[in-house]
């Protein structure tokens, strides 16, 4: 490996660090990697989606994407595992490239691995290695260590931003549909429209989930790589064999400089010297430490074996045992507790208090549920309202509508019976529409269906008409915002509170 042409500065990092130098790393070649990505996943996603709709199964094709994340995941780390040393490739390059790594880890990815948290530290381990299997086992077990809860929450946290994407564009179109066209519930949703839903519909969610995945899934690998990167200089120090590697650089040429300088210093002329100096007098180790120079390895190799043969410290054995993950510190002995009699009478006053409170709690539960039930009781016995309120099926009275509407409007308005008023007049308003209609008043018909009939009344007057009576009841019922006197003269002007007029 060329450390030397690494683009990276390569230091010990923290595993959040290097998830910041992964985005770094994407950021710096997003051009190279998704163009690759797109060149590549593009033609896939097509395929699937047109043999979910030929199958009938127009769904299959997002299933299908989703699936493959693994084998797109081979472009990105192909881009930048050439981008940190200098070599960043063009996207033919990159798909060209794909057949040097072997496809059985991919495979592997596909089936049994494929929900396999640790994903983006395992990808370029089994790619850019390519050690065999056993050896794989035992580095992989190594390269995991300490790391492998960063790397599920790595995994987690881009699958939450995947979805997140892919829920904020349906978000955003369902903020700009008018009110009366949403479901009721997300309940209703799901059992109607979702299934209900068009394969047109079912493709642009498709499409949806695809540019989520193309916008989080390289960021993904980029950040997985950059683990990878990480865990492999803490593992083998690569930041200190680089710096090494640079100081042999500078000494090489150094020693090149200094033996310039010797050739020049041994050529240039010197003066003759008078006489010879004379040689020292050789010296031996005897004489120095006076005792034969192997002595005292020969004498720590006997101590050595003396050792081995101990049984104690002979020999090599493994020993397997439980032990737990966090021992407990050892607590310092219990000290004496000074005045144990006023240490237990404190505690029988306690625990008697807390009885007395457990009582009371249990009394004011008892009230809360007796006046509760006292108003339940109430509330059934009071005449059922005409209708029903925040989205709720209309209730029809079985008291009929008097002859004149306006005019009982506008008694129940004078007496300040508001409410009433206004749900007298939207009960005549629905009646007047569906004989106008020629369809049954339904009982569970709601607000934003009476709104979705008036629009198809031929006259356009009287279909504002009803609009404005059911917008003014829905402010009513459901906000507390009545009308003023003018107001609600208007309403009463003409038709529907007054059948015989026009609108």
């Amino acid at each position: 490996m060329e450390l030397e042409r690494i683009s990276v500065v390569l230091r010990p990092r923290g595993p959040r660090e290097a998830i910041d130098l992964g985005a770094a790393m994407l950021r710096a070649n997003a051009a190279a990697v998704w163009s690759a990505w797109f060149a590549f996943t593009l033609p896939v996603f097509v395929l699937c989606n047109a043999l979910g709709v030929l199958l009938g199964l127009p769904w299959l094709g997002l299933v299908l994407m989703w699936w493959l994340k693994p084998l797109f995941d081979r472009v990105p780390l192909y881009v930048l595992s050439r981008a940190v040393f200098e070599r960043t490739p063009g996207w033919r390059e990159t798909l060209r490239g794909q057949r040097q790594w072997r496809w059985r880890s991919t495979l592997a990815a596909l089936s049994w691995l494929r929900v396999d948290s640790n994903r983006a530290l395992r990808l370029p381990m089994e790619l850019l290695e390519g050690a065999p299997r056993k050896q794989r086992v035992a580095r992989w077990k190594v390269l995991r260590r300490r790391i492998v809860a960063d790397t599920s929450l790595l995994t987690y946290g881009c699958l939450q931003f995947e979805l997140v994407l892919f829920l904020s564009v349906w978000l955003l179109a369902l903020l700009l549909i008018p009110d009366e066209w949403r479901p009721l519930s997300l309940a209703e949703f799901f059992r109607h429209d979702v299934r209900d839903a068009s394969t047109v519909w079912i493709l642009l969610g498709a499409a949806v989930a695809y540019l989520a995945m193309s916008a989080i899934e390289p960021l993904y690998v980029a950040c997985g790589f950059a683990l990878y990167l990480n865990r492999r200089t803490q593992l083998e120090a690569w930041d200190i064999d680089l710096a090494f590697r640079r100081l042999r650089t500078r000494l090489q040429g150094l020693g090149k400089l200094l033996g310039v300088v010797l050739a020049c210093a041994c050529a240039w002329p010197m003066p003759a010297q008078a006489a010879a100096p004379p040689k020292p007098a050789a010296t031996s180790l005897q004489q120095v430490f006076r005792q034969p120079p192997d002595s005292a390895g020969q004498r720590f190799a006997a101590a050595a074996m003396q050792a081995y043969r101990d049984p104690r410290f002979g020999g090599e054995h493994t020993v397997r045992r439980w032990v737990f993950k966090y021992t407990p510190k050892p607590t310092p002995a219990a000290q004496a507790i000074p005045f144990p009699a006023l240490g237990a009478a404190l505690a029988t006053v306690f625990k008697i208090f807390l009885w007395l409170a457990l009582v009371v709690a249990i009394g004011a539960l008892l009230r809360f549920a007796w006046r509760w039930r006292g108003r339940l009781l109430q509330a059934s016995a009071e005449p059922p309202l005409a209708v029903a309120l925040d989205r709720q099926p209309t209730v029809v009275a079985d008291a009929p509508l008097p002859a004149d509407l306006a005019g009982a409007t506008r008694a129940l308005w004078h007496a300040q019976r508001q409410r009433e008023a206004l749900a007298l007049l939207y009960r005549g308003c629905v009646a007047q529409t569906s004989r106008l209609l020629k369809v049954a008043p339904s009982p569970d018909a709601t607000e934003a269906d009476w709104l979705r009939r008036a629009a198809a009344i031929d006259d356009p007057a009287r279909a504002q008409r009803i609009i404005a009576i059911v917008r003014t009841w829905q402010f009513a019922a459901y906000a507390g915002r009545y009308p003023d006197d003018a107001g609600i003269e208007r309403l009463l002007a003409g038709w529907p509170a007054q059948a015989g007029t026009q609108a």
